[in-house]
């Protein structure tokens, strides 16, 4: 398994539950690191009946809700949260 490594930021923006813009930095995720979360939803939690819940290990840290949201389709990779967005636009393949 090779070493995946984050990629440049570049400024963002999230909207909070007050409909406030807050501007983050967004990570853009690589086809590899893409490629794995299409590959882990489809082969595991898919055919187990599983979806997949994650946690950002900086501002999930600071109070009990991580607030994080994810999706995976097969155009697009969101994982956000309050400090950062991780992002991907395109298919895998």
């Amino acid at each position: 398994m090779s070493n995946i490594i984050i990629p440049d930021t570049v400024e963002g923006t999230v909207t909070d539950q007050h409909g406030e813009t807050t501007s983050v930095p967004a990570l853009m995720l690589s086809d590899e690191q893409a490629r794995i979360l299409r590959e882990y939803k489809k082969k595991i939690l898919l055919p187990l009946g599983l979806r997949e819940a994650l946690f950002c290990q900086t501002c999930g840290n600071a109070t009990p809700e991580d607030g994080c949201k994810a999706f995976v389709t097969d155009s697009q990779i969101g994982i956000i949260c309050r400090c950062t967005q991780r992002l991907y636009l395109g298919q895998t393949f």
